[in-house]
């Protein structure tokens, strides 16, 4: 019973965000986050999956930005990228630039959104009926 009504209260609410301000990554290099290993995301397993990742690109250089290994974004430098309602387990972060990027200039933001009212009609009334 207790997992029901939490599972309700992260429908309701989402979760909390989960910043990573990213380390200097060399140039062609790479940067993985798994919410199951990574330090930087301990707080958001009980949340998986996420379902939301901001990227802010402060940096002067492009970097590449891949959920669950299957589905890759662009995001040039300076740009504030937002991506939302893809479910996923890991990211990796790909310099794709000339030079190595700056610690701290580029920074993921992660959440588990809650979900819509629209959402929660399609997937739980219109699933129920065949629909979906």
């Amino acid at each position: 019973m207790i997992s029901k009504v939490r599972e309700q209260r992260i429908l309701q609410y989402g979760s909390e965000y989960f910043p990573i301000k990213l380390p200097a990554i060399d140039a062609g290099d790479f940067v993985i986050y798994d919410i199951d290993n990574s330090a930087e995301l301990e707080a958001a397993r009980k949340y998986k999956p996420l379902d939301f990742v901001e990227v802010t690109n402060n940096d002067t250089v492009d970097i590449e930005l891949t959920l669950d290994f299957k589905d890759t974004f662009l995001v040039p430098k300076g740009v504030i990228k937002t991506i939302s309602e893809r479910s996923f387990f890991c990211l990796k972060v790909k310099n794709i630039g000339t030079a190595a990027t700056t610690a701290n200039k580029i920074v993921l933001t992660l959440q588990r959104m809650p979900i819509t009212t629209d959402k929660y009609i399609r997937t739980f009334q219109l699933g129920r009926r065949g629909i979906f």
